[in-house]
């Protein structure tokens, strides 16, 4: 019994408890974007962990109110016995909230960049990236190594998404405005690569088996 009624809490209660506790926390937000909140939070409630941990702030609730009485109002009990669940509820949201807010600010980050390049002339014919251990090389169309904008003054594209090392290899990439990006993959695709081929679209392009890649990969190999 103490399991039906867990699942019927976390089936039909838990959306109204979370739009309640996103509203009143977060009145500011206007309700497209409460919407878009709410679609976040649900995505992190299907990861597992946090369903059992849901799970178990409920149920050994439920378990000791139906010991201790005959019968259960499901609306009143949801609403004034479950304390400890309602806090992981406001935390779970304002976890949601804090994504929604970096996420939109990496999208207006990306689209800033894009109307940036899109009407700017393009400065170097041809760039190479190549991309090993978590940091980037650049080369230019003649394989002659790029210094990267390191100077914190001239940096004027970096923001607060960061991407560490990265940070300076984009800078100097958009100061230069390839007409072609070639990047040369020694390490998987992360975050950084997935950024480039966001603002740069059709002047990307990756590599993983040309005879830079081969030499790098040998090196690297060799290092390890």
């Amino acid at each position: 019994m103490s399991e039906l009624l867990t699942e019927c809490i976390l089936t039909f209660y838990e959306d109204e408890l979370l739009c309640r506790i996103l509203r009143y926390n977060y009145f500011y937000f206007d309700q497209e974007e409460q919407k878009s909140i709410l679609a976040v939070i649900h995505s992190l409630l299907l990861e597992q962990e946090t369903y059992w941990t849901r799970d178990a702030f409920v149920w050994p609730e439920v378990l000791k109110y139906i010991l201790e009485h005959k019968s259960i109002v499901l609306h009143g009990f949801v609403n004034f016995r479950l304390q400890s669940y309602s806090q992981l509820l406001d935390q779970l949201v304002d976890e949601a909230v804090s994504k929604y807010i970096i996420e939109k600010e990496y999208s207006e980050f990306i689209h800033l960049l894009k109307m940036y390049i899109d009407t700017q002339p393009s400065t170097v014919p041809f760039l190479h990236l190549i991309y090993v251990n978590g940091e980037s090389i650049l080369l230019d169309e003649n394989h002659k190594p790029i210094s990267l904008t390191n100077n914190a003054v001239k940096a004027k594209y970096l923001s607060d998404i960061t991407f560490s090392a990265n940070d300076y290899a984009l800078n100097t990439i958009l100061n230069l405005l390839p007409a072609r990006l070639e990047v040369h993959l020694i390490d998987p695709e992360d975050e950084f690569i997935h950024t480039l081929k966001s603002i740069f679209e059709d002047r990307i392009h990756l590599c993983q088996d040309c005879s830079i890649c081969t030499t790098y990969k040998r090196f690297q190999h060799v290092t390890i």
